[in-house]
């Protein structure tokens, strides 16, 4: 009965949930693997993240989504990759389209970093000074 019952569960589990479920566990697995290869607690990531240690629980059990920011911080803190994206072919065509995507991004990092700058400084001389 139980075997009938999971079974109609997975046949009805839809391609991107199965994907989903597969790259949620391997991330876990690899961050969990990191973490006792350097003797490293949660609890101590967590403390080290300036997170709660509950927080990072839910993160390593499949009760918070994991967003792109949330890993690299984590790779961050324990000075590891968890996740590493294969380049298959590096042809002229593909090189010249990483590089106009590298100089985009540069470019909208520059602009953010100069907006926020002239926000800050607009921000300061609209304060009242008091003498």
């Amino acid at each position: 009965m139980r075997n009938k019952f999971l079974k109609e569960i997975i046949d009805q589990t839809s391609k991107d949930t199965e994907i989903f479920i597969d790259k949620y566990s391997d991330i876990v697995l690899r961050i969990n693997q990191i973490l006792k290869e350097k003797n490293i607690s949660q609890k101590d990531l967590a403390t080290s993240m300036g997170k709660s240690p509950s927080e990072l629980s839910k993160w390593l059990s499949g009760n918070h989504n994991l967003t792109l920011r949330s890993i690299a911080k984590i790779e961050a803190e324990l000075g590891e990759s968890i996740i590493e994206i294969p380049l298959k072919c590096f042809t002229s065509n593909f090189k010249e389209e990483w590089e106009q995507t590298i100089v985009s991004f540069v470019i909208e990092k520059k602009i953010k970093a100069e907006k926020n700058t002239n926000r800050k400084n607009w921000d300061e001389s609209r304060k009242i000074k008091f003498a």
